[in-house]
């Protein structure tokens, strides 16, 4: 398997640890999805920072021409989680994660042929279609509720702004990772998309210790780790490709519902599997001269 791809996979498998995590924090608290984006945000950016000066990248003169891409970078990590967690709170969660994670990576084949010049060829749409088909199945379709209410219409909008702010998330990284080191890029992106979080986290005066354990562990595992991997494996791969492997991350989470939750996987979501790692298999296929 490439190495981006392979570092693109473990990245959505860290990503998937997010929603468990979640649940176990409601189970304790009552925590809004949009502050738990936030904090996980807060804790996260200490430590980049940290990291990055630790590290030779910090010494990377930044260039003027890229403060504007920074910025870009920056807002987008904070509208993700601003336009998600709010979608959420208007359509049902399950539906609202499926128009941000299904649509993510339409938008960066369109970005990545607009802005990058790759190239979408027969294998990489093969892959597109088997991977948003598997991931359909796996978030079980039959489940999902797609009325047409002002609510929900509202829901539907915002998810797909989150799916557009990752796509423009991910072009915007790889334009960036020919001049800076990933951690040097992760480092001043989540520290901006911090910035823009701060109206959105308040400080419970009673939350128990093991709530801000499960928070650092966001920030820290599937938020600082999880980005760092990610945008190093960018670096090698294609931003379409990339999109791709990342819908593994639905995959992860329903493995863990299974296997912490006592959820159960039916067979259009075993199905759904089957097309998610056929289409890792096509994307790692390297050409051969």
């Amino acid at each position: 398997m490439q190495r981006g791809i392979l570092l693109i996979l473990l990245a959505a498998i860290l990503w998937g640890t997010t929603g468990i995590s979640a649940r176990y924090i409601n189970d304790i608290y009552p925590l809004s999805p949009l502050t738990i984006g936030a904090w996980r945000l807060l804790f996260a950016s200490p430590l980049l920072i940290l990291l990055s000066f630790l590290s030779k990248g910090n010494k990377e003169p930044l260039q003027k021409e890229h403060l504007g891409i920074f910025l870009i970078y920056g807002v987008t990590v904070a509208t993700y989680q601003l336009s998600f967690f709010s979608a959420v709170t208007f359509a049902m969660v399950s539906t609202a994660t499926l128009i941000a994670i299904c649509t993510s990576p339409v938008f960066v084949a369109i970005l990545s042929k607009l802005f990058l010049k790759e190239s979408l060829n027969a294998k990489v749409f093969i892959a597109l279609v088997l991977s948003i088909s598997g991931t359909i199945l796996i978030m079980d379709i039959y489940q999902l509720d797609f009325s047409l209410d002002s609510n929900s219409s509202l829901g539907y909008l915002l998810a797909l702004g989150a799916g557009l702010s990752y796509a423009i998330y991910a072009v915007a990284g790889k334009s960036l990772l020919t001049h800076y080191s990933p951690l040097r890029i992760v480092s001043i992106t989540f520290s901006l998309g911090a910035l823009f979080m701060l109206p959105f986290i308040p400080v419970p005066a009673d939350l128990p210790l093991a709530v801000w354990g499960i928070l650092l562990f966001l920030g820290v595992v599937p938020t600082a780790l999880a980005y760092i991997i990610y945008t190093t494996g960018l670096k090698s791969t294609t931003a379409t490709s990339a999109a791709i492997a990342s819908l593994f991350e639905p995959m992860t989470a329903t493995f863990l519902a299974l296997t912490f939750i006592g959820e159960r996987l039916n067979l259009m979501q075993s199905i759904g599997a089957v097309l998610l790692f056929s289409a890792l298999s096509i994307i790692s296929i390297k050409k051969t001269s």
